[in-house]
């Protein structure tokens, strides 16, 4: 990511010589960032404290262990940087503090902070950030970035460096500068570039892994709800990892092409219908935060659970409203009811079966509606 690629080439600009490009010398290469790596680590663990939560810990090695076996033995895709297989002896550390972003360097040394960790909703998401991070690492984006430095000014580079690490607070520079400076970096259209790359990186990655590809999706919209929604705080991963429609695009077309579906109920807790318990032994059913439809009687758990099986699968497949159709007591999906209402579900709130039904269509259908405006429209 931006963050990682310009804390090496700031570090490591003088002397640093341009990575060979013949195979005998692809050792030599691999050497070099490993070495490059292990010197920055330095610069950042005197900079940055450790997370003092061992659980934290154990849980980004546990799950970036994984993908990096994949990433040392699996040669994938190459959009843009190092196209041969890198293998490197990944270094995981979590970082103290709020801020919802990670980094890597050189040599496979990865970072991510408490804030990342506690935002993403399941290991799947978790396993999408981590893979990403693996990719710019594997790909060897700042040695790439190296073969380019000539399309910055080299003055200007350690001051977008103070920025994005500080955030453009008072202790570097002013919030305008910072921003001029990131604009100047990102404008050269080498960092998206990078993202895409390691984007597809990942997702290559995390397809060969246990985790679903979809969760690199939602962390992608869920960031960008969530900057739409409080310009106001300052999100550190958005200098770095600006989210796109065109990485979103880009990520759903290789999807398709690998005929992977788009699952987010699978690895969104926020974007899954669950199931509660409600009054006097019934059963509701949620979604994004919403009470869609309450069921009654002594298999009101069971019918709720059934619904779920359904009624997933239909919010993963975001239809238009509708196509979500009232057929009497039932809400029906492409000819399959998604939901049947009895007259004890009725009794049970003083009201008709069909009335309630209607409820229900309006709660569903104001679900998707939500659902809309928290997602990229792969249509």
């Amino acid at each position: 990511m931006l963050h990682s690629l310009l804390l090496a080439l700031t570090l490591g600009l003088q002397g640093a010589a341009p990575a060979p490009t013949q195979d005998p010398k692809h050792q030599a290469d691999l050497d070099h960032d490993k070495e490059m790596g292990k010197r920055y680590s330095v610069q950042v663990d005197k900079e940055y404290k450790p997370s003092e939560k061992k659980e934290l810990q154990e849980r980004v090695e546990r799950i970036g262990g994984e993908i990096a076996q994949i990433a040392r033995r699996e040669k994938v895709t190459v959009t843009w940087g190092d196209g041969r297989l890198n293998p490197f002896d990944y270094k995981f550390k979590v970082l103290k503090g709020k801020d919802v972003n990670a980094f890597s360097l050189p040599g496979g040394y990865i970072y991510i902070y408490e804030g990342l960790v506690d935002y993403v909703e399941t290991d799947d998401e978790l396993a999408g950030v981590l893979a990403h991070e693996i990719s710019h690492a594997a790909f060897r984006h700042v040695a790439t970035l190296e073969h380019e430095q000539n399309k910055f000014d080299v003055v200007q580079l350690p001051l977008i460096l103070i920025a994005i690490l500080s955030g453009g607070g008072q202790g570097a520079m002013g919030a305008l500068q910072a921003g001029q400076l990131l604009s100047l970096a990102t404008g050269s259209g080498w960092s998206l570039k990078a993202e895409l790359a390691a984007d597809r990186g990942g997702f290559e990655y995390i397809r060969r892994s246990r985790y679903n590809p979809t969760a690199m999706l939602t962390v992608m919209e869920r960031m960008a709800r969530d900057e739409r929604n409080s310009p106001k705080i300052d999100w550190g991963i958005f200098r770095t990892h600006p989210p796109s429609r065109e990485r979103a695009e880009a990520l759903v077309s290789a999807m398709g092409l690998a005929k992977i579906p788009v699952q987010r109920s699978a690895v969104s807790t926020s974007l899954r219908a669950i199931a509660k318990a409600g009054d006097k032994g019934g059963a509701e059913i949620w979604f994004a935060g919403r009470k869609v439809v309450g069921l009654s009687g002594p298999d009101a758990a069971r019918r709720a659970e059934d619904a779920l099986k359904r009624l997933n699968p239909m919010f993963d497949a975001t239809p238009e409203l509708y196509e979500v159709l009232q057929d009497g007591p039932k809400l029906v999906y492409r000819h399959e009811t998604l939901l049947e209402l009895t007259p004890e579900d009725a009794a049970a709130q003083k009201a008709k079966v069909g009335d309630l039904a209607a409820d229900a269509l309006r709660a569903v259908r104001g679900a998707l509606y939500v659902l809309s405006f928290r997602i990229w429209d792969e249509r």
